[in-house]
């Protein structure tokens, strides 16, 4: 699952951390459609208990995270997914021990199914040896065709941690500060959306000097696949607010979800963007049962996996237990203001939590 703060490794992993638009449609000073219009292929949580609840969505939009290395294990999974109508499906991307190379991933991901939108957990831009913005265009393009025009791009500026930075230097890849991580961010969905007008670029910035790029062919979806920024901090906040089409946080309790959001709301006003036009998601963990022993025996695996323990924080902003129960906990995320839910499933990449929470808790779109 995509981690932008320090998270716990997968079995088997180090000590590294990580982290992680819709079909063509008219969309608003960079906002996507309405959070009522759901992407095709949505399969969505049925909240009709929130329909007066302010300014909360009728319905969440459901997406799931997918890691690891086991490419079969991957495509069942993948297949499995999309066939029961989840909105998105992410993979990793980065240089960690429980990933493949993510954008080639994308492909075969892009080539497996056929319903749900795709991309990467997150996708990092704070140095050209991670992704430059010119590559990461090509690759974005690339995906975007292979997909029938489903791709979504998910930027992340990285956690701020001693450790996260240490993997990163490993491979001699600098981890500047965050202000300068931020600004990259921004110049680099500058850079991007000028290279898939297809036409030719001159662009002078901080960071990246263009003169006269190019770059064909063009996406499918248009005017490109839609940004969306993860961000916590302020200044990426900002970032999102002005140039993103969406906007992800991890591992936030439905408050401290509302919180941020209400910032954020606050910064898109500033920029004069509609914030109900405006994509907002959270990223979560989910542990599901159909009885309360299955969900403390599902939670007990979880947390040895995670070498955790049951009072770990983590665990507040989980979806843990039971359909009805974990459906009133995504009420409280919609509540807040939550428009997406992107979800990594506890038992991955066996394919019983998935399918119980599409066939218990997701109402047909």
């Amino acid at each position: 699952m995509g981690r932008r703060g320090r998270a716990p490794p997968r079995p088997g992993s180090g000590p590294a951390t990580r982290t992680r638009r819709e079909r063509s449609r008219p969309r608003s000073a960079g906002g996507l459609a309405s959070p009522r219009t759901l992407p095709p292929g949505t399969r969505a949580v049925n909240l009709d208990s929130l329909r007066s609840v302010g300014d909360a969505p009728d319905v969440i939009s459901v997406g799931v995270q997918t890691w690891g290395t086991d490419v079969v294990a991957l495509r069942r999974y993948w297949q499995v997914a999309d066939e029961l109508g989840y909105a998105r499906i992410t993979y990793g991307d980065g240089l960690w021990g429980w990933t493949h190379d993510g954008w080639t991933m994308l492909g075969a991901l892009a080539g497996l199914t056929r319903r749900a939108r795709l991309g990467p957990a997150v996708t990092y831009c704070f140095d050209p040896s991670s992704h430059h913005p010119s590559w990461l265009a090509k690759r974005a393009v690339t995906v975007d065709h292979l997909s029938g025009g489903r791709l979504d791009l998910r930027l992340a500026v990285g956690a701020e941690d001693p450790t996260t930075a240490a993997a990163w230097r490993s491979h001699a890849i600098p981890y500047p500060d965050a202000p300068t991580r931020v600004a990259l961010a921004a110049e680099t969905i500058s850079i991007l959306e000028k290279l898939w007008t297809g036409e030719a670029v001159d662009h002078e910035g901080r960071f990246y000097t263009l003169r006269g790029a190019r770059l064909v062919p063009s996406p499918i979806q248009k005017p490109g696949p839609p940004v969306w920024l993860a961000a916590m901090g302020p200044g990426a906040l900002g970032v999102a607010a002005r140039r993103a089409a969406g906007w992800e946080a991890s591992y936030l309790t439905p408050t401290a979800f509302g919180e941020r959001w209400s910032r954020l709301r606050t910064l898109l006003e500033g920029a004069g963007r509609p914030w109900w036009d405006y994509r907002r998601s959270v990223e979560l963990d989910v542990v599901l049962g159909l009885t309360d022993a299955e969900v403390k025996d599902g939670l007990r695996r979880f947390c040895a996996a995670r070498a955790i323990e049951e009072r770990d924080a983590l665990l507040a902003a989980a979806l843990v237990g039971t359909p009805d129960a974990v459906a009133a906990l995504i009420a409280q995320y919609a509540a807040a203001g939550a428009t997406d839910l992107m979800l990594g499933f506890a038992d991955f990449p066996a394919t019983r939590m998935v399918e119980l929470f599409a066939e218990r808790v997701l109402a047909a779109g």
